[in-house]
């Protein structure tokens, strides 16, 4: 494919060496995507999870590790960029029977306690939802759906 300015345009090629460029190439992209440690739920995917503890955090972004990094009381701040306090929630991902890892803002996690606490009976569900062309984390509470119980006699008449 030829640019307009005359030069080749070049696509970003897999680590297997195949070319294809598509986002979400397979099901195994979107699964890993929703069964990480950190789920991270495309809008209108649902994860559903069970709250178990929250902690305050101070995080930075370390340029030499190429992720971020939790800074504690020795740690040297000045190499960090975008240093923020987050909210770690830890919670159980129902989808892969582990426990996981959700990063929240304030508002985020104000959001998730209420819901926390007005929960009677219902699956809390993890999606994202876009706001102002950016993913952010969002909560509902859905009717838990059971599957419809069989009796073994009536599995073998049948």
């Amino acid at each position: 494919m030829m640019e307009p300015g005359g030069g080749e345009v070049q696509h970003p090629r897999r680590q297997d060496g195949s070319g294809a460029t598509d986002p979400v190439s397979s099901m195994g992209d979107a699964e890993k995507r929703l069964t990480a440690l950190y789920p991270k739920p495309l809008e209108g995917e649902k994860v559903p999870i069970s709250f178990l503890a929250a902690e305050k955090r101070k995080i930075g972004w370390s340029p030499e590790e190429g992720r971020s990094v939790q800074i504690g009381e020795d740690t040297e701040i000045e190499p960090l960029k975008r240093v923020r306090e987050i909210n770690e929630v830890q919670i159980f991902n129902w989808l892969t029977g582990r426990e996981g890892v959700i990063e929240l803002s304030d508002r985020e996690m104000e959001e998730l306690l209420a819901l926390v606490e007005a929960k009677n009976g219902e699956r809390l569900v993890f999606t994202r939802v876009k706001v102002k062309g950016r993913l952010k984390a969002a909560f509902a509470l859905e009717e838990e759906r059971e599957p419809r119980r069989w009796l073994l006699s009536e599995r073998l008449r049948d």
